[in-house]
């Protein structure tokens, strides 16, 4: 008797951690929410590199002379770069974007951009640095060269250290 009240508490318990392990999952995927860039590739906000988000529209001067930086700065690969167009677009609009002006980064679907804990900035451009944790860490507004990205990730890796 006393092994069949042992076996059904455990079967018990056992449907009971169903929930809370389902929660966690659910939990830890908020926490990292996933978007998608128009390649149909899936990202993370948690990497092993530094991330740099940049919100940009067509009409914005200073986003179209500083993409060559960041197109420098993705092909060097030491941190991520996205491209988030300001502009509500389709998908196909994006990539006739990338290719009209040369854009060598991931760009996200306007679709993700709900997912994102980034919300739309007031100024063009708008750059967001994101540590590997996926933490925002730094905001800057306008035009962003290579060298200003370098010091900033120098500065808040030796934060980290």
């Amino acid at each position: 008797m006393f092994i069949k009240n042992k076996s059904f508490v455990i079967k018990l318990l056992g449907c009971a951690l169903i929930p809370v392990l389902t929660l966690a999952i659910v939990m830890n995927l908020r926490s990292s929410p996933s978007f998608e860039a128009v390649s149909g590739q899936s990202y993370g906000w948690k990497s092993e590199k530094w991330t740099l988000v940049n919100y940009f529209a067509e009409w914005c001067k200073p986003c179209l002379e500083e993409l060559p930086e960041l197109n420098e700065l993705a092909e060097a690969g030491e941190l991520r770069v996205f491209g988030i167009s300001y502009d509500s677009l389709s998908d196909q609009e994006i990539i006739d974007l990338m290719k009209r002006y040369q854009i060598q980064f991931p760009v996200l679907k306007t679709s993700s951009l709900e997912t994102l804990p980034i919300s739309l900035p007031a100024v063009l451009p708008t750059t967001y640095i994101l540590s590997p944790d996926g933490e925002i860490v730094d905001v800057l507004h306008g035009k962003v060269t290579i060298e200003g990205i370098e010091s900033l990730l120098e500065k808040h890796q030796n934060k980290k250290s």
